[in-house]
């Protein structure tokens, strides 16, 4: 066998390999004789048919196998020998197989990539604290939700948060054009008849069920009648009543219910949760300014054909959607500039943190891979097999353990940039979207 190795564009690489008729015809025996052992024709023992039988009835089929064996084992050793990684789809440019075989193959090959010693990667530090005020404030929040409605007591005036019944209607004109009857409202939840959640809170200080309202406004787009949409209108309406959704009285009573034995426990497993909240927003934030940095530190050349072929992919259906609907060509340069500008970025990204697992071995074993399938199944009340089963016939498992790898490898950068042990693995955005959560684009496969 004999491999050259030829520049094909920038970080682009064509390879030629080649075997004389003399090699392809003794993979060829090897894999007739391979055969011999595995099939029964009539008349013979298995394992002991005619091997000129064989070769007249298996021939071709053994010439093909033998070609593709010798094509894979070469391009293999290739890679090997001149220390290549290919980067995306192995382009298969010919076969030949006139007087042995000459297979030729040209492929993107990974920038080389100088990553910056963790030392001149800086971070943002804090410690985290919960105060009391915190942990009150959760309690409150707490309570709110495990409270009920109730309408308001003599002497109560409407406040935010307050859910009332109007009843009244609306003009255009000194003409009325609808009629209000039962009509719900979230004070300061949403508009009102196309009054802003502020000012409606402002109009309904001090006044309690029964206060009349009037009020001028400019009624929304989707307003019903259509023909009194979005023209100025007087409103007059009469609160007819007025529920308030009361906290549930914070004790140990109210601990029990929440699962706990006691209020201070309570208030410990919020601080908890609150602790773990902040941890995770800090934790994130760090590896969002580690990777920007990243970004904005490490070179990068693209391999052409890589760049070309992701934009294509972006930008060929954004255009079409714009075009769809009637953007114009100076909205259409604006989508183009940013399309290429995130797209670049993308692939960068996926390089660097590529060259991060390298750099530090990082690997993804089964028990990553288990580990994250429990957690989606935890979250999505799914089994964890059924959830693999669908990674399997999807098609998304490669795309999992290339997220598993892409995560560890940024938590194994953090650690050094911190100066810490290694810290546990978050959860991969593929597994979200098997169990129907949202996920994420990621960087060009490696495959031949």
């Amino acid at each position: 066998m004999q491999a050259t190795i030829s520049n094909a564009g920038t970080l682009r690489k064509q390879v030629t390999v080649t075997y004389s008729q003399a090699e392809v015809d003794s993979r060829r025996e090897q894999v007739l004789q391979k055969i011999s052992g595995q099939v029964k024709l009539d008349g013979f023992r298995p394992g002991k048919s005619s091997k000129a039988l064989v070769a007249k009835r298996y021939g071709n089929a053994a010439v093909s196998q033998a070609q593709e064996e010798l094509a894979d084992e070469g391009f293999k050793k290739a890679i090997e020998q001149h220390q290549l990684k290919p980067l995306g789809p192995i382009k298969n440019e010919s076969l030949k197989a006139n007087n042995g075989l000459e297979l030729i193959v040209s492929f993107d090959i990974k920038p080389v990539i100088t990553l910056p010693a963790p030392t001149d990667i800086t971070v943002s530090k804090a410690e985290i604290t919960i105060s009391d005020a915190d942990v009150q404030t959760a309690l409150d929040q707490l309570c709110k939700r495990a409270g009920s409605m109730s309408v308001l007591t003599d002497g109560e005036t409407i406040i935010e948060d307050d859910s009332i019944t109007l009843t009244g209607s609306v003009k255009v004109d000194d003409k009325e054009v609808r009629k209000l009857h039962d009509f719900h409202h979230l004070v300061g939840g949403y508009s009102l008849l196309g009054t802003t959640p502020e000012d409606v809170i402002a109009l309904c200080k001090g006044k309690g069920v029964g206060a009349q309202l009037s009020f001028t406004t400019t009624l929304p787009k989707t307003f019903t009648p259509a023909e009194a949409a979005e023209k100025q209108a007087k409103i007059d309406v009469t609160v007819q009543s007025a529920q308030r959704q009361r906290l549930a009285e914070a004790n140990d009573e109210f601990a029990k219910r929440m699962g706990v034995d006691d209020l201070v426990t309570l208030k410990a497993r919020l601080k908890d949760q609150q602790t773990q909240q902040k941890e995770g927003e800090l934790h994130q934030k760090q590896i969002t300014e580690m990777t920007d940095l990243l970004l904005s530190k490490v070179e990068i050349s693209l391999p052409d054909n890589l760049r070309a072929d992701s934009l294509k992919a972006n930008l060929e259906p954004r255009i079409k959607r714009a075009k769809e609907e009637k953007k114009s060509d100076a909205e259409i340069a604006t989508l183009t500039t940013d399309t290429t500008a995130e797209v670049e970025k993308s692939l960068k990204r996926y390089l660097i943190i590529d060259a991060i697992a390298e750099q530090y071995h990082v690997q993804v074993m089964r028990e990553d891979l288990e580990s994250q399938i429990q957690m989606a199944a935890m979250r999505s009340g799914r089994k964890p097999q059924d959830i693999a089963d669908q990674l399997q016939k999807s098609g998304q498992i490669n795309q999992v353990v290339a997220e598993i790898r892409e995560a560890k490898a940024l938590e194994v950068m953090l650690d050094k940039v911190l100066g810490r042990e290694a810290a546990p693995v978050l959860g991969t955005t593929a597994l979200a979207a098997a169990h129907g959560e949202a996920g994420h684009v990621h960087g060009p496969d490696c495959h031949h």
